[in-house]
């Protein structure tokens, strides 16, 4: 993919959740609400769009006026509404400090070509979102800072997903599912600690940035989630669906493959840019030792035995049956009561039958 120079929603998922008193689990069967094989989305016929826009003479022009808080732009070219509509899924990956934008947008002919007109965000001008602008820059670079000396970019983006979800709040106002506001950016994010899908994805993807890590956003079925290059490979990152709202970090979705990925949402048929992620050696559960192609009871239980000093233990599963014989056993016939170190009181689960992921939060 080109490369542009320019200066200076959770209900998709099946998640269930319960908890166990362990001086209650017994060799017997506990009723269990069975997994259902999910059904993956088909991959439309997207129109990528971001080397259509690098080719063309306005989209740098506008991305600089927006920079500079100018609304209108006049470009010496012929531009349409359907231009505008294209050029803003790519302005959000070229420019995510841009925090101010409505969603009121207009192009029409004039003499010397065309005016592009987009509204800000109500009660926003020009001096309001150049203090705002310096405020975004330095919550990132303080997210930056905290960055361990000599980490990985793998490490990098980790350190930024955890971050993200334990210092923003989800936003569950009814004004934020209706309107455009701070809640969809990465001033929100970042700033104002409250945000909704976009504001996680863009302030992740802004601080990718400043780190020179390679990444980007894709939104459908309402939804907005990141992409991100790690060691050569291109995998998937969901920032918002990784927090609970409660308890620590979860990494269901933090370095996804979009075979998984398409078991939970769609897309819209405008990206800027959508990557092949097929790699697995950086997803978290890989990584971390917590990925089972086959059910294997003895292996599970040493892997929970060595996080039982820690908040939670995620596991994931290569395959539906993997996943449902775990189930039926861990939870099922209370397999789970066999590791050590649990404690008297009992642990919670969340289940994620979508991709086939079981986490176990230790009371």
């Amino acid at each position: 993919m080109k490369k542009l120079n320019i200066f200076a929603a959770f209900a998709a998922i099946t998640l269930l959740s319960g908890c166990m008193d362990i001086s209650k689990l017994i060799e017997t069967e506990n009723k269990i609400d069975p997994p259902v094989r999910p059904v993956p989305n088909n991959m439309p016929e997207v129109n990528e769009v971001a080397d259509e826009l690098y080719d063309s003479n306005w989209y740098p022009l506008l991305c600089t006026n927006l920079l500079m808080g100018e609304k209108k732009t006049i470009v010496p070219d012929k531009v349409t509404n359907n231009d505008v509509k294209k050029a803003l899924y790519q302005i959000v990956n070229d420019c995510p400090q841009i925090f101010w934008l409505g969603g009121v947008y207009y192009a029409g002919t004039v003499t010397d070509g065309s005016e592009i007109k987009i509204d800000f965000l109500k009660d926003y001008d020009t001096y309001d979102v150049s203090e705002m602008l310096e405020e975004l820059d330095d919550a990132a670079n303080d997210v930056i800072s905290g960055i361990p000396s000599g980490s990985s970019d793998y490490e990098k983006a980790l350190y930024v997903h955890d971050y993200l979800i334990e210092n923003t709040e989800y936003d569950h106002s009814k004004q934020a599912y209706t309107e455009f506001g701070l809640w969809g950016s990465s001033y929100g994010c970042l700033v104002e600690k409250k945000a909704v899908c976009g504001g996680y994805s863009e302030a992740f993807h802004y601080i990718m940035q400043k780190l020179g890590i390679e990444s980007g956003i894709c939104t459908g079925s309402n939804h907005e989630w990141n992409y991100v290059k790690i060691d050569g490979d291109y995998y998937w990152v969901d920032v918002t669906w990784d927090d609970n709202d409660e308890g620590a970090p979860q990494h269901t979705y933090f370095m996804f493959t979009t075979e998984q990925l398409l078991r939970t949402r769609s897309f819209d048929l405008i990206q800027s840019f959508v990557p092949e992620c097929t790699e697995t050696s950086c997803c978290y559960f890989v990584k971390n030792g917590g990925f089972f192609e086959s059910y294997d009871e003895k292996a599970v239980l040493e892997y929970v035995e060595n996080h039982t000093s820690e908040s939670h233990c995620e596991i994931m599963f290569g395959s539906f049956e993997a996943y449902e014989e775990a189930l039926n056993s861990l939870i099922g016939k209370s397999k789970l009561y066999k590791a050590d170190g649990l404690g008297l009181n009992g642990v919670s689960y969340y289940r994620n039958d979508n991709v086939y992921s079981l986490d176990i939060i230790f009371k």
